[in-house]
């Protein structure tokens, strides 16, 4: 998202996203990170977005 942010010449999307890569790994390696984030500047870092069906179907299928 960040080199989206780049390649877009968002400076809110770059701000957004300094944050979220700081203080990402932590929150991934505590578990803290919602299910269906897009990671996306406009959408809160702890805000939990639901998955399409057809997205939790192949996130939920075991892998062969």
């Amino acid at each position: 998202m960040l080199r989206f942010g780049f390649r877009m010449k968002d400076g809110r999307e770059i701000l957004g996203q300094l944050p979220r890569l700081i203080f990402g790994g932590v929150k991934s390696f505590v578990g803290t990170v919602p299910i269906g984030n897009t990671g996306g500047a406009n959408v809160h870092t702890l805000r939990p977005i639901p998955l399409p069906d057809d997205l939790a179907f192949i996130l939920r299928s075991p892998k062969d």
